[in-house]
């Protein structure tokens, strides 16, 4: 087949895909919440809505960073609290994911 008639798909890399999908799941993802759900009455985001935006959004990180952000999505089921080294980690996670914090 000619460079001329390749569909769409088959011009498209995994990567240009992988980027295109990723775009699409944060889209996503800004349209199912609000801009308050992230945020406590000081006007941070919860430690507890920080991990859970990171549980579902993971795939996007380095494997390495899944036990972490699987561990911390489960404290917030039990109410423990991360140490301050383990959420300054998680926030910088999330920012890395398009997290915002005003």
């Amino acid at each position: 087949m000619s460079a001329d008639k390749k569909t769409l798909e088959q011009r498209i890399s995994n990567e240009e895909r992988k980027k295109i999908w990723d775009a699409a799941v944060q889209h996503t993802e800004n349209r199912l919440h609000g801009a308050d759900d992230f945020i406590d009455s000081t006007g941070k985001p919860t430690w507890e809505a920080v991990a859970l935006f990171c549980q579902r959004n993971k795939q996007r990180l380095d494997t390495r960073h899944h036990q972490f952000i699987d561990d911390m999505a489960s404290r917030t089921v039990w109410g423990h609290e991360p140490t301050e080294k383990q959420h300054k980690y998680l926030f910088a996670l999330f920012l890395k994911l398009g997290g915002k914090i005003i």
